[in-house]
């Protein structure tokens, strides 16, 4: 394979490493102004993950917002390690 079609097929892999948002709102949404940024550390695509304790953040809250996404940051360190170390980025608002 020349060196052309292997760079153009690692762009065309990276490329497709989308940077994936979820939102779920509970309640009213958030009101406080209070955020916390978590990351939590997955292995092998995903399938293995750390536990993110986020209960703690969250009780006794009815109106609040998790947001839980791949930032451009943890796309690359997934392609770095070819999807052995896939990082997520979990935001709490309320």
């Amino acid at each position: 394979m020349s060196r052309t079609k292997l760079i153009l097929l690692l762009l065309y892999l990276f490329l497709l490493n989308s940077c994936n948002v979820h939102t779920f709102t509970f309640g009213e949404g958030p009101s406080l102004g209070y955020s916390k940024v978590i990351k939590q550390n997955n292995y092998t695509l995903g399938l293995i993950s750390d536990r993110v304790s986020i209960s703690e953040d969250i009780a006794d809250e009815k109106n609040f917002s998790l947001t839980i996404k791949q930032t451009f940051m943890d796309g690359v360190l997934s392609f770095l390690s070819f999807g052995l170390y896939t990082p997520t980025t979990i935001i709490i608002k309320k």
